[in-house]
């Protein structure tokens, strides 16, 4: 079961969207390096999955900006203190 098919322990919806996002990319990456350790591959599947692998990299580069990182930012501050 994928992220997106769970609700997220955030308050934000614009945050838990991004989180959503962020989960399905990664994802991406890491099925693209379990390619990339095959040992059958070719110069032209080696390449196509490079080249892939780069356009996540960058989607996720700018998918972690700023704003993103403000989100968290302020989710986290707006979390109850756990006082016992």
């Amino acid at each position: 079961m994928q992220i997106s098919d769970r609700p997220l322990a955030v308050r934000n919806s614009t945050l838990s969207i991004l989180i959503a996002e962020l989960s399905t990319e990664c994802l991406k990456v890491q099925a693209l390096v379990n390619q990339l350790q095959l040992t059958s591959l070719t110069a032209n599947q080696q390449a196509e999955i490079l080249a892939e692998l780069l356009a996540a990299a960058i989607h996720l580069r700018n998918h972690c900006d700023e704003d993103f990182q403000t989100l968290i930012t302020e989710e986290m501050e707006n979390l109850p203190d756990d006082q016992d």
